[in-house]
């Protein structure tokens, strides 16, 4: 009886060590391995993340220098009136920051400037002469007066086809009505006072008008 009940109560502890370890086993597989996991998971894609986020942080960081850089250097061209590299400059500033607004701003003066010397070039390549008849307010540097409308559309004509800009200024001095020749206008008195000396091929009777 004694053998018997020892044999019994081995045989509960190993069943029932059996269930722990199943249990355990279970426990382990089932939960805590799995909870372990994610958490690992979580914590390397917490990390990924951050790492992701400096780099962008770094990257915006250069592409703004970048951005800074370009801009300086198109704004430089663009004061000196050299359009098709000024024009390339904010095409590339604006390619790497789309959301600023500036560079399509400058874009499009740049673009309108081109178009306006495209069309003088074309202007100057048909030999067209402009007739101003009304004033402008602007100064214009004259290179031949007379009081003969043909006799001054020949020479005007003759320059144009040499490709100059040329404009004939139908002027009434109060006395006779001129037409004169002018090569160049300007904005300020300045502006055509500080050309004047590159039209001294026209000879020593080149002066400046404001109409």
């Amino acid at each position: 009886m004694n053998a018997h009940s020892n044999r019994s109560g081995k045989t509960i502890i190993i069943v029932v060590i059996i269930v722990l370890v199943l249990a355990g086993s279970v426990w382990y597989l089932g939960i805590y391995k799995p909870e372990q996991e994610a958490k690992e998971k979580a914590r390397l894609e917490q990390i990924a993340q951050a790492e992701a986020e400096q780099k962008r942080i770094e990257q915006a960081a250069q592409d703004k220098a970048r951005y800074d850089q370009l801009i300086e250097n198109a704004d430089t061209e663009f004061a000196q009136e050299n359009w098709d590299t000024a024009r390339s400059l904010y095409q590339e500033a604006s390619s790497l920051l789309p959301n600023q607004q500036y560079p399509k701003d400058q874009l499009a003066l740049v673009n309108a400037k081109l178009d306006e010397l495209a069309a003088l070039e074309a202007k100057k390549a048909a030999g067209i002469v402009e007739s101003v008849s009304t004033p402008t307010g602007r100064y214009y540097i004259i290179v031949s007066s007379s009081i003969d409308e043909d006799l001054a559309m020949d020479y005007a004509k003759k320059l144009a086809k040499e490709g100059n800009d040329v404009q004939i200024i139908e002027h009434d001095s109060g006395k006779n009505l001129y037409y004169r020749v002018a090569l160049g206008d300007y904005a300020t008195l300045e502006q055509a006072q500080g050309s004047l000396s590159s039209f001294s091929s026209y000879g020593s009777g080149v002066w400046i008008l404001k109409y």
